[in-house]
């Protein structure tokens, strides 16, 4: 039976695991975190908590040094159980991992070099008022 599909957004916990097969790849472990966050009575309340771990195997060495704890991650990979000493846990083995930018930016070995400074854009942009919901490009 193939492994379900699961896509979503995780809070690092701790600091990345790496460690490297015998092979010599290396494979990473992150510890996650979602919240299931809803609005109740005009006020955000958090849901029980999902810790899982996140297993990364090719691109496992950038993603070390690219995020640390705290940060938020975007997860696209396959979802797998396992048992041990009688109890059940759940991993997702990554296909993908990127940074999320909802609450900050994600720096790039490149980005300060070649991206603009968003006060120098906006002080240059000569903002016309949009008259639809339609994106502004």
């Amino acid at each position: 039976m193939p492994l379900p599909l699961i896509n979503g957004e995780f809070n690092v916990i701790g600091q990345p695991e790496i460690r490297f097969g015998n092979d010599g790849a290396a494979w990473l472990k992150i510890r996650g975190l979602a919240k299931d966050r809803k609005k109740t009575d005009g006020a955000w309340v958090d849901g029980d908590p999902l810790f899982i771990d996140i297993v990364v195997g090719t691109g496992a060495e950038h993603l070390f040094e690219s995020i640390v704890e705290r940060d938020t991650i975007i997860v696209s990979g396959k979802l797998k159980s396992r048992e041990h000493d009688g109890k059940t846990y759940f991993e997702i083995r990554a296909d993908s991992v990127g940074v999320s930018t909802r609450w900050a930016p994600a720096k790039t070995p490149n980005s300060s070099q070649k991206a603009p400074s968003l006060d120098k854009v906006a002080k240059e942009f000569d903002a016309t008022p949009i008259q639809s919901d339609a994106a502004p490009f």
